[in-house]
């Protein structure tokens, strides 16, 4: 038997409503991430450059503990860097250099030593700047205990 009277369907051209809605929606996200991404390369900067600093910081802390002798960090603003250091003998085990206007603002103590027991030879306070950012790394001296706090913006 044939059906009688009922056409085919024609195929539907272009995009429903929701279709539409939904690539405009991620057309929108993805464009606003990369703004985002090329709109603040200084707070990234900072970060990295913080994030590796407290990195050797405690590299040389954990060197301390394990390797039974003074371990730490001497900051030389001057240079725009610091050395990760071994005393007692002394000895440099690397040097790093601040990049991309990462600046060195200050430093409570202009070298910072971990004992064997993992502790500082004094609690401190560093400043990291880039642009309008700057951001701290603290530690005190009974725990030993090392972070970064948040970016901040400069009026």
């Amino acid at each position: 038997m044939a059906m009688q009277g009922r056409k085919p369907k024609k195929a539907q051209n272009g995009f429903t409503l929701l279709e539409l809605i939904i690539t405009l929606a991620v057309i929108i996200v993805v464009s606003g991430s990369v703004f985002l991404a090329f709109r603040q390369p200084d707070r990234r900067v900072l970060e990295n450059a913080s994030l590796q600093l407290q990195a050797d910081l405690r590299y040389a802390q954990r060197r301390a503990l394990i390797g039974g002798r003074q371990y730490g960090v001497l900051f030389e603003p001057a240079h725009n860097r610091y050395r990760v250091m071994a005393f007692f003998p002394e000895e440099e085990i690397r040097a790093v250099y601040f990049s991309d206007g990462v600046r060195l603002r200050f430093s409570t103590e202009p070298v910072l030593r971990f004992h064997t027991r993992g502790t500082s030879t004094g609690g401190f306070r560093i400043r990291l700047s880039n642009g309008r950012y700057w951001q701290e790394l603290t530690s005190t001296v009974s725990g030993g205990r090392i972070e970064i706090f948040a970016i901040t913006t400069t009026n």
